[in-house]
Formats: structure tokens, C-alpha cells, sequence
């Protein structure tokens, strides 16, 4: 099966703050990336179509759809994108059961985009994860790390309960100043708000490896975030609370989550040999979970289904 990902001639992939959109998404897949502009030019058996759409990307995939094509595979990268106001985002949404239009879903069904698959007639879903890129792996020995949980990320309180939680106990307890290390969000500069500072995408992965643990929550949705990806890639033992479509071995590495100083301090107090063993277990589970080949079969299995 020929899969073909067909990503926007315009928009500003380079300023995005971590490699899970446009042709950088594909690449691990091994996947052919082609701006939308030749969609009718490339041969395919499947289309996936990148979430980042801009006006002309719009104007170009109205045309395609008016005419007989292959089946098309819209991403949709977030659980309540089927929400959004914004115009490109809206028309993606707007073609569902169209004829040979499908979405490939990063996240497991939650929240709005549930809602959204509940009222699809013709349309299918198949799963299409972040991919794990070997060449992304960050090697420092345990030893040479600071003793620190490593903290990133917006803080919306309703979208991401427990890190903002632990934030807030952040700010009033002294007794969790020298336990955590938090870097403030970069911002979105590829949409349009500019970046606070330049710690992103592999240099995000470099700075998370200077600390023995790195915490990770999947918001109200239980989503699989790329940072779950990146504690593997950090080499980094795994603080917070699995997603929901995580395999039993790589949620088996995490600990019951506490936000207090005692549990945090046992944490970060554990045998050195406990730590590089739960981050080399962690690191084995989602190398093998979210394998490009087998990332690729289950996305094919599920193409198949729906077609």
C-alpha cells in the first residue's frame, strides 16, 4: 500500500516548537512527503493530509475533493480540535463522510473529538501515533545527572489537572524548590505568538537529559503527548500518570503519582540503580510500542477496515 504524506505548501513547519507536524511527522515513518498542491499528481494509495492547513491548502484539497480520488486521511492532532473556530481547521471537520474522506486520529478518542466520531456516517477513524525516532536518543549516564524532576509545558488548570498542580505547590512550598526544575512554555510562534526561548525540539531533549526524572501527564484526556517520547528519547525515568492507549509495560515504569515533597524525594532519593533500570524499561517499552513498522502495520490494518 502506497501511503503518501501530502503536508501544506505554505505554512512555517521550521518555527513550530517540536517535530510532530508536517513533513517532520513522516519522517520517521519512512513515508514520502509531498506538498498538497500535487495531490492529483502523485501516485497513492492513501492520502494523509497534515492538520496545518492554510488558505491555499484549503482552495487546493475543495478542488480535489470535487473530483474521483483515493481515500484521504485528514490528522487530526488534538482531542479538541473539532472545537476550533479557525476557519482551515473548521473545513476539515466540515468534509466529514464526504466520499473517500477519512481521519487519522494521533490521540485516542476523547473528549470532543468522541462527540465528533460518534456522528460520522461514512467517514472511518484510524490511528496514526507519534512515531518513535531512534535518532532522537539522548545518552547521559545517571550519575552525571542533577537529582531533579524536570518539568515543562503549558499550565491551563483545566486541561492539565495535575501539572498545574503541582505548580501551584510549587509557588507556596519551599520544601519543593530544590526538587524541580520547570521550564516555562516556549510559546507558539508558528501561531503567530513569538518564542520565549529556543530549548525546543532536539534541544528540548538535550536540556530534559540533564535531570534524573521527567514528568509526563496526557491532560484531561489521557492523551500520548510527544513528551512521552521524549522521556524515552531523555533517557529519563517516567513521574506522572500513563496515557490511555500506552502499553501495560511502558505504564508499569511509572510510579502511583503524589504531588507532595515526600513522595518527590523518595523519587529522586532512589537507588541510582533503580532509576537507570525504570528509564532503560521505559525506554525499551516505547521504542518497541510506537515502532515506526509496527506504527505503520496497525495504521494499514485500520485503513483496510475502514475502506
Amino acid at each position: 500500500m502506497e501511503i503518501v504524506y501530502f503536508h501544506s505548501d505554505s505554512h512555517d513547519y521550521a518555527s513550530a516548537i517540536y517535530p510532530g507536524v508536517g513533513p517532520a511527522f513522516a519522517k520517521p515513518l519512512g513515508w514520502r512527503t509531498v506538498p498538497i498542491s500535487e495531490l492529483a499528481q502523485v501516485p497513492h494509495d492513501v492520502a494523509v493530509i497534515d492538520q496545518r492547513l492554510e488558505a491555499g491548502d484549503v482552495a487546493a484539497l475543495r478542488a480535489h475533493l470535487a473530483k474521483p480520488h483515493a481515500p484521504l486521511f485528514f490528522r487530526v492532532s488534538d482531542s479538541d480540535m473539532p472545537t476550533e473556530q479557525e476557519p482551515n481547521v473548521r473545513f476539515i471537520f466540515a468534509c466529514a463522510d464526504l466520499d473517500g474522506v477519512h481521519y487519522a486520529p494521533t490521540y485516542g478518542l476523547a473528549g470532543p473529538l468522541l462527540a465528533f466520531s460518534k456522528t460520522l456516517k461514512r467517514s472511518r477513524l484510524a490511528h496514526l501515533p507519534y512515531t518513535y525516532d531512534a535518532t532522537r536518543e539522548v545518552d547521559v549516564l545517571m550519575s552525571e545527572r542533577r537529582r531533579l524532576l524536570f518539568i515543562s509545558g503549558a499550565s491551563h488548570a483545566s486541561l492539565y489537572p495535575r501539572r498545574a498542580q503541582l505548580r501551584r505547590r510549587l509557588r507556596w512550598n519551599p520544601l519543593l524548590w530544590g526538587m524541580v526544575h520547570d521550564l516555562a512554555h516556549p510559546g507558539y510562534p508558528d501561531g503567530g505568538r513569538p518564542l520565549r526561548h529556543g530549548i525546543v525540539r532536539d534541544r528540548f531533549v538535550l536540556h530534559a537529559a540533564q535531570f534524573t526524572h521527567f514528568f509526563v501527564e496526557g491532560s484531561r484526556h489521557e492523551s500520548e503527548f510527544m513528551k512521552f517520547l521524549e522521556c524515552a528519547y531523555a533517557g529519563s525515568v517516567p513521574v506522572g500518570v500513563s496515557a490511555g492507549t500506552m502499553s501495560v509495560e511502558a505504564a508499569a515504569c511509572f510510579r502511583p503519582w503524589q504531588p507532595t515533597a515526600r513522595s518527590i524525594k523518595a523519587d529522586l532519593q532512589a537507588p541510582e540503580a533503580e532509576l537507570v533500570e525504570r528509564a532503560a524499561a521505559y525506554r525499551a517499552a516505547m521504542k518497541a510500542l510506537r515502532d515506526p513498522q509496527r506504527v505503520i502495520a496497525d495504521f494499514i490494518a485500520a485503513v483496510r477496515g475502514a475502506l
